[in-house]
């Protein structure tokens, strides 16, 4: 899932103070989502006082686990992506997309970077979960196949038959970027 910070926004304008909710990281394989970045519409506040608009400048992970490739736009130092990308290679490799995603300074070429991994003149790694993931994945999936055996019998057992083991590391992978 896309994160979002709720933050307290000074405006430049009118000095109202008001809650602003921003994203730290969107998934770009969203259309919607992938709309909000290129139309440089992602993270703008608009004052409910005087309705200027404001862009918010602070870093913002786009991800496209579809494509496997993520890109950090970050105007300033920001030790949290050291932090993410480690905690990113620990779970999937060492230099997967996740964890070796560039860091972009300036927005313009942050999204034509984007443009550039989505027609394949750019490629990421997928990576490979750790062996201690692998291990987490194991006893969650027996823990749900225990649970839903326990309510729904043979009905449950079937519905994990029928849920590919790839859509769930998919949804892992997708909770944690």
């Amino acid at each position: 899932m896309s994160k979002t910070i709720s933050a307290t926004i000074n405006c430049p304008n009118c000095q109202n103070q008001f809650n602003f909710t921003l994203y730290r990281s969107i998934w770009g394989e969203v259309p919607e989502n992938r709309d909000l970045v290129m139309s440089d519409k992602i993270n703008i506040a608009i004052c409910p006082s005087c309705e200027k608009a404001t862009k918010l400048v602070t870093s913002l992970f786009y991800t496209n686990a579809d494509q496997h490739f993520a890109v950090w736009w970050e105007p300033e130092y920001d030790s949290q992506i050291d932090t993410d990308c480690q905690g990113y290679g620990k779970m999937m490799g060492p230099g997967n997309y996740l964890a070796a995603a560039p860091r972009i300074k300036v927005w313009k070429e942050f999204k034509n970077t984007i443009v550039k991994f989505e027609n394949g003149e750019l490629k990421g790694k997928a990576g490979t979960l750790s062996k201690d993931m692998q291990g987490h994945l194991k006893g969650f999936v027996e823990h749900i196949e225990n649970q839903t055996q326990k309510k729904s019998g043979c009905l449950g057992a079937l519905a994990m038959i029928l849920i590919p083991g790839p859509t769930l590391v998919y949804s892992l992978i997708r909770f944690f970027a």
